[in-house]
């Protein structure tokens, strides 16, 4: 059994008993508010400051002319897609309704008894992997390293299976791709396999995914196009794993699990070649302006990041509150309570527009006085 006695570690027992939340509900706001949810600034979700690409706004519209018919029941054409897009094989990619559609599955089909998640982090891995009786202990950053992950810290002996986000979630921290490569052969001489969710790394580069070394037994690399590609209200994601066990996987998931008008909007978001180096450029530039404006602000902290959010500390007020107040503003911003360790004084803003983000400055300096 893994040894607990390291500050970082932590076991199933110590962990949170807040109900998960997520960010962007925007309905929910809108009742409680009394604000239309069209009124409403959501800096709460993360997802692509520039919207949908053009050509996949194009290729819906088109799809509801099918709408009677069912979809690729396999979606092997949005699989050879994402194949050429992540650098790997159409027989390694597990398409999903969502990124978390094929973690849950994912836990289903390893049924792990010993679970260790890099924490602050993501609520649904350890959601999916206590769903088939797993046991997840923490290994926790550290608040006054920024939530910095040093992966060598990590120790895997003892563990079924390892959880990293990278860019991680809520906090922006990258680990270099030379570091997640080192964990995961330290994960493979302890007999883990390891999950690197890379659902934020298209705003950091594709040259930082772990897939540029290939797909490996043991390895499992999660792809969002949610937030990347603004397709939120669609679900699209995928898993990427050595052929066999993709092959494994996809016989447990149900068929037509993805929607029509999702691999329309997916394939053309592929195509259109522009649409991710634009992005990119564009959030580097708007979280850079971001986090300049709101470090000016007496009684918040924005943490550096590589995605496209920051996780801000406050000092002077509580993040319920804060969240409260901005929402009676219509402005929703991320209040990070439900995240293991970092309690009420944290919340983690999307970077949108300049417009929308001068709005939210302006907000913040009210707020915080």
């Amino acid at each position: 059994m893994k040894d607990l006695s390291g500050k970082n570690y932590i076991g199933s027992d110590s962990g949170t008993d807040a109900i998960p939340a997520h960010g962007g509900r925007r309905l929910d706001a809108a009742r409680r508010h009394g604000i239309p949810k069209e009124e409403l600034l959501d800096f709460s979700a993360s997802i692509n400051l520039l919207g949908p690409s053009p050509a996949a706004l194009a290729a819906v519209k088109a799809a509801a002319v099918d709408i009677h018919y069912y979809p690729d029941e396999n979606a092997d054409g949005f699989s050879r897609l994402v194949a050429s897009y992540l650098g790997v094989f159409p027989d390694e990619v597990v398409p999903g309704n969502g990124s978390i559609e094929v973690i849950y599955w994912l836990a289903a089909a390893l049924k792990p008894r010993r679970v260790l998640i890099v924490e602050p982090t993501f609520s649904e891995y350890r959601r999916a992997c206590e769903s088939v009786g797993a046991s997840c202990d923490s290994f926790m950053l550290e608040e006054d390293e920024d939530f910095a992950f040093e992966t060598a810290r990590l120790q895997p002996d003892g563990y079924d299976l390892v959880f990293v986000c990278n860019p991680n979630n809520p906090t922006g921290y990258l680990a270099p791709i030379e570091e997640i490569a080192s964990l995961w052969q330290r994960c493979r001489l302890a007999g883990a396999a390891l999950v690197v969710d890379e659902a934020f790394i298209d705003f950091s580069g594709p040259e930082q995914s772990i897939l540029t070394h290939g797909a490996s037994p043991g390895l499992f690399v999660v792809r969002s196009f949610t937030k990347s590609h603004a397709l939120a209200g669609l679900r699209l994601g995928c898993l990427v794993a050595e052929a066999n066990f993709a092959s494994r996987l996809r016989s447990l998931m149900p068929p037509w699990n993805v929607n029509s008008f999702a691999l329309a909007a997916g394939e053309a978001s592929l195509g259109d070649w522009e649409y991710m180096p634009r992005s990119r450029r564009q959030n580097a530039s708007a979280r850079a302006r971001l986090y300049a404006d709101l470090e000016a602000i007496p009684g918040i902290e924005p943490l550096p990041s590589e995605a496209n959010f920051l996780l801000c500390r406050l000092s002077d007020a509580g993040s319920a509150a804060i969240t409260e107040w901005l929402g009676s503003q219509g402005i929703l911003v991320r209040e990070c309570r439900s995240f293991p360790g970092l309690g009420d004084s944290y919340i983690r803003v999307a970077v949108r527009s300049e417009r929308d983000n001068h709005q939210l400055v302006s907000a913040m300096r009210k707020a915080l006085k």
